[in-house]
């Protein structure tokens, strides 16, 4: 009996691997992904409103509620602007229809406004847009990122548009993680 070079013997299993690999991708096996879970939608509630800061709150009384928050805050030293804004939505309005309004007051301020990103999301488990823009005051540069979406009111009541948006200076190191800080407080702001 000859036995065959290595040289054979290698170049033969490479072929017999490519040849098992050309036939698993005719033939795939259909694998079954488990489909995730759907985020509870959470309504908004008539409730007082009320924040807390430096562990001080301030409640507003019951016939007062919040419709646009506008504030500063500090990440690590640097500030950031957050602005939170609540509407009734206009029968047959549509959540792009309604970002692009939104879009439209950034648009006003900053006309060399540039959008580098807009992607669905959710927002505490209604469906949402997410927009990601980028635009200079005075010299400095600045990236926004604002998530809109039609989130539903307790007891039946008209639908509302709920847009959180925040602006930073994106050559501060230390906001460098902010982005992902700022999606986890919205994906946090749901639960009870």
């Amino acid at each position: 009996m000859t036995r065959t070079s290595i040289y054979d013997r290698i170049s033969e299993r490479r072929l017999a691997l490519e040849e098992a690999a050309r036939v698993e991708q005719q033939n795939p096996l259909p694998v079954a992904e488990p489909e995730p879970e759907p985020e509870p939608v959470v309504p908004l509630r008539d409730v007082p409103s009320r924040f807390s800061f430096g562990g001080f709150d301030l409640s507003l009384p019951d016939s007062f509620r919040f419709r646009d928050i506008q504030t500063t805050i500090e990440h690590d030293g640097e500030p950031v602007v957050l602005t939170i804004k609540r509407r009734d939505v206009r029968e047959g309005a549509t959540l792009d229809v309604l970002l692009q309004d939104a879009m439209q007051t950034f648009r006003k301020l900053y006309p060399q406004l540039r959008v580098i990103r807009e992607r669905d999301c959710s927002l505490a488990g209604s469906p949402a847009k997410a927009v990601d823009f980028h635009f200079t005051m005075g010299h400095a540069e600045r990236h926004g990122r604002l998530v809109g979406g039609i989130v539903p009111v307790a007891d039946g009541q008209t639908s509302q548009w709920l847009s959180l948006s925040c602006v930073i200076d994106p050559v501060k190191p230390s906001l460098s993680l902010w982005l992902v800080d700022f999606d986890n407080m919205l994906s946090g702001m749901a639960t009870r």
